[in-house]
């Protein structure tokens, strides 16, 4: 029985009976083992609801947990290079569709902008991004403020700049679920719409930790409308407006891991220190000793050995030998660990590690796909519409406010290409792409694409390379399909040019 059905049972024995026979009959009409209540299911906690519920108590103490992780432990640190450098590369780019000179000329406009966009002036469109990533995944979520500057601007060829800042910035305060928060209808300092669209966002006027008192009066957060803020986080559950950090399942498992590395590493200087301990049986030399060590300036007691270190003990005191036992099982015990770990944060094994000494081309390959998955769905399900898509439109629009560009009726398309994902090896990697192409399943310009090239780009440099080659003084590189078998051979007459561009291809 619980403590409710005790408390009855002093009361009225007969009810406190029927309760729990009738929780004894509930638990075994449950057709699930899992479902049931007992003693294997007693470490499981109910939840709280729906995932805001959820991530509302947690949210903060989860982001501080695991930015210190990534401060001072090589798991999260090596496993936030890792995610940031795979999502977001400088290899990213934007090419606008179609053909005319208003294409061309949105095109030159953003390869220029690109450069400008940061208002810190520090760094580039890409490198905001992979600002946004690392932000997103060490602390649940990221923000990027699309700040429109006067027509006068000379700094950017559109009048328009980008700043980056960390999930903190969000008024987690401003909440309708608390009396005190002014918000009309906001969860976790995101307003919401009937439908639970994104209206604004509660937000700070200064990062949290930096002083934000002008005067005497501490400055409130504002709503700032959803148009000029980009909000990039991982969306787990529906109706879910913020974000959690990667490394919330296996916080737990990588302080414990670390913990334990610490203490294994005492344990080894330990075991190579090799010293001497002497005792004297001088009475006045003891004493003395220990009248002088009651003394401001007097040696501390021993709380540390060091290697070849002669500690001199007091009369009385005996010394007692520290012999650490060694464990052999610590290598595969930290290896499965270190899996686990791996696998929660969304990486292989070596990747988290660097230990490459059971790897193969099968298994990086293998565990790559999955790898290569979960970055893909970064990219497309939460980078692209979150940010990408919102700032080439927030770009068109300003540039053609701004007489830049002409309002077309089509607008302006345009084709995000996502950095290409280096091969486990190239020579197979190709001739499987290659074979897929000349199959049917991918075609030339997914080819080029998966390798982050933009096909537009590739033929025309390659029409600009047969060009010049074809000049006045012509010349013959092996690499010119049109001339060369893939063997190096010259191709002398047309006969041979349909072999040999097919063993090419």
């Amino acid at each position: 029985m619980n403590l409710l059905d005790s408390a009855i049972g002093w009361i009225s024995p007969e009810t406190a009976l029927r309760r729990w026979q009738a929780r004894q009959l509930l638990d075994a009409a449950r057709g699930y083992d899992a479902a049931q209540n007992g003693r294997r299911t007693a470490s499981f906690r109910r939840g709280e609801g729906s995932a805001n519920a959820t991530i509302s108590r947690a949210l903060p103490v989860l982001r501080e947990r695991s930015r210190e992780l990534v401060r001072n432990t090589f798991i999260g640190a090596r496993a936030l290079d890792i995610h940031a450098t795979h999502v977001v590369s400088a290899d990213l780019t934007v090419r606008f569709t179609g053909k005319g000179p208003a294409v061309r000329q949105a095109q030159a406009l953003w390869d220029e902008w690109v450069k400008v966009c940061d208002i810190e002036g520090e760094t580039g469109f890409t490198g905001l991004l992979s600002l946004l990533v690392r932000s997103s995944y060490e602390g649940g979520d990221a923000l990027l403020r699309m700040l429109d500057r006067p027509l006068g601007d000379n700094q950017r060829p559109v009048p328009l700049a980008l700043h980056a800042g960390e999930g903190d910035l969000i008024d987690e305060g401003r909440d309708t679920g608390s009396l005190l928060s002014g918000a009309a209808h906001a969860r976790l300092g995101v307003e919401l719409g009937a439908f639970d669209e994104r209206l604004g966002y509660w937000l700070h006027r200064v990062a949290p930790g930096e002083p934000q008192r002008l005067g005497n009066a501490l400055q409130p957060s504002v709503l700032v409308p959803r148009e000029q803020v980009c909000h990039l986080y991982r969306r787990i559950r529906p109706g879910q407006v913020r974000g959690v950090p990667l490394f919330a399942p296996v916080l737990m498992a990588a302080r414990d891991f670390s913990d334990v590395m610490d203490a294994l590493v005492v344990k080894a200087r330990l075991e190579a220190s090799i010293g001497a301990f002497i005792k004297s049986n001088d009475g006045a030399t003891s004493m003395g000793a220990a009248i002088a060590g009651k003394g401001p300036d007097a040696p501390t007691r021993l709380e540390q050995i060091r290697p070849g270190m002669v500690q001199y003990l007091r009369q009385g005191e005996e010394l007692q030998a520290f012999a650490p036992a060694s464990n052999t099982a610590f290598e595969p015990i930290s290896r499965v660990t270190l899996m686990g770990i791996a696998v929660g944060a969304g990486l292989t094994y070596h990747q988290l590690t660097g230990d490459l000494s059971n790897a193969n081309y099968s298994s990086l390959k293998a565990g790559l796909t999955d790898q290569r998955k979960f970055v893909a769905d970064a990219q497309w399900h939460m980078l692209a519409p979150q940010v990408i898509d919102r700032v080439i439109s927030r770009f068109i629009d300003r540039a053609i406010l701004a007489g830049r560009l002409r309002d077309r009726s089509g607008g302006y398309p345009c084709q995000v290409i996502m950095p290409a994902f280096e091969p486990v090896d190239p020579k197979k990697d190709l001739e499987a792409d290659i074979l897929a192409v000349r199959a049917g399943r991918m075609s030339p310009q997914d080819f080029l694409g998966a390798w982050g090239k933009d096909w537009r780009t590739v033929v025309e440099e390659f029409r600009l390379f047969f060009a010049e080659i074809d000049g006045s003084q012509p010349l013959i590189f092996d690499i010119d399909a049109r001339q060369r078998t893939q063997t190096g051979a010259q191709i002398t007459d047309a006969s041979q040019t349909s072999p040999a561009r097919e063993s090419t291809e």
